[in-house]
């Protein structure tokens, strides 16, 4: 399980489903990450578009 609490601008973190995700801000509650998608592999009109991520879908760092 990843800390949110102590994500950093720029880390990069896979996602449910395969998705690459940069975090753009951390939120700093511990819970919400807001995240720029990288790749998509289900839904490739989604990479360059920014998005909350909950930390439950976060599945490791890169």
């Amino acid at each position: 399980m990843i800390n949110f609490m102590d994500l950093k601008t720029g880390q990069q973190m896979v996602l449910k489903g395969g998705i690459v995700a940069e975090v753009v801000e951390n939120m700093g509650d511990g819970i919400w990450a807001q995240v720029k998608y990288i790749e998509a592999p289900e839904s490739p009109s989604l990479v360059g578009t920014e998005e909350l991520c909950h930390c439950e879908e976060a599945v490791r760092l890169i």
